[in-house]
């Protein structure tokens, strides 16, 4: 089925259109690294994000926003990680206000909001290594040592050429370079 078609089977309300944005968009995002920990946090589940993008798509009309750039699955992918993001109730101002400073003077100070949520971004991050270690690891049980002991054991190239028996330092090196392409390449699929 070619976009034109899925647009217009989702734009009529046919359940065939809609089945398939829950099995290609909602819960591939929803099981994501990037948003299954933000959907835990906020408690969302699948089903408010479905219930939100038919009403946007339907109820506000913003189905007819879509003209066939890039694919319709990826467009729709966006609306929901901007659901999941939208939220954080510390992005509506819902926050506490107990930690205010009073001044000397009586005059408080103004509360700084905070803009990023690093414990958060730390855990996907977290997340992120062990999965692409885990992919790594799947690939090249090697080449994951050699990653292993240089980034975390801080090994040289020389201690892991002999303990690894591996032919040359350079050697080493090279396998090394493989593998952090290897994880980028695996982290840049799931971002």
């Amino acid at each position: 089925m070619i976009d034109a078609e899925w647009v217009d089977l989702v734009r009529n309300g046919e359940d065939a259109g809609w089945k398939r944005i829950w099995e290609e968009v909602v819960e591939p995002e929803a099981k994501s690294m990037r948003s299954a920990e933000l959907m835990k946090k906020y408690t969302i589940d699948p089903g408010d994000l479905m219930g939100w993008l038919y009403e946007d798509m339907i109820g506000r009309g913003k189905i007819n926003l879509f003209r066939g750039e890039g694919s319709f699955a990826g467009w729709l992918k966006t609306y929901v990680r901007g659901y999941i993001l939208r939220a954080d109730p510390n992005k509506h101002g819902e926050i506490s206000i107990e930690g205010a400073y009073q001044g000397e003077d009586g005059e408080s100070e103004a509360m700084e909001i905070p803009k990023d949520d690093h414990e958060t971004i730390r855990a996907e991050a977290w997340r992120m290594t062990h999965w692409c270690f885990r992919m790594l690891w799947n690939e090249d049980p090697v080449r994951c040592y050699i990653h292993l002991l240089k980034t975390r054991h801080s090994l040289s190239s020389e201690e892991i050429r002999d303990f690894l028996e591996v032919s040359s330092a350079a050697n080493v090196d090279q396998i090394f370079s493989r593998s952090v392409k290897f994880m980028r390449s695996w982290a840049a699929k799931c971002y």
